[in-house]
C-alpha cells in the first residue's frame, strides 16, 4: 500500500514522514504488524510530542491500520 501526506506545519510534516517511511510501500499484513508506537518511543519522539500531537499521531496510525486491514478484506 503507497500513502500520501502532508502539512502546512513543520512539526506535522516531520512526523508524517516518518510515518509514510514507516508505513509507505509496504504489504498490508506488514503493515498490520508494525508496532509504531514502539518505533516511536525508539526514537525517542514519545517524550517530545504534545498530548495533541501525540493524539493527532496516533489517530494517523489508526487510519493507516484501518485502510491495510480493509485492503486486506478486499483480497480474502
Amino acid at each position: 500500500i503507497t500513502f500520501q501526506g502532508d502539512s502546512d506545519a513543520h512539526i506535522v510534516r516531520g512526523l508524517v514522514a516518518i510515518m509514510l517511511a514507516l508505513f509507505s510501500g509496504r504489504p498490508a499484513s506488514e503493515i498490520q504488524k508494525t508496532d509504531a508506537e514502539a518505533t516511536l518511543k525508539g526514537l525517542g519522539l514519545d517524550e517530545h510530542l504534545s498530548p495533541q500531537r501525540a493524539n493527532g499521531l496516533r489517530s494517523m496510525v489508526k487510519r493507516i491500520k484501518h485502510d491495510a486491514d480493509t485492503a486486506l478484506k478486499q483480497i480474502a
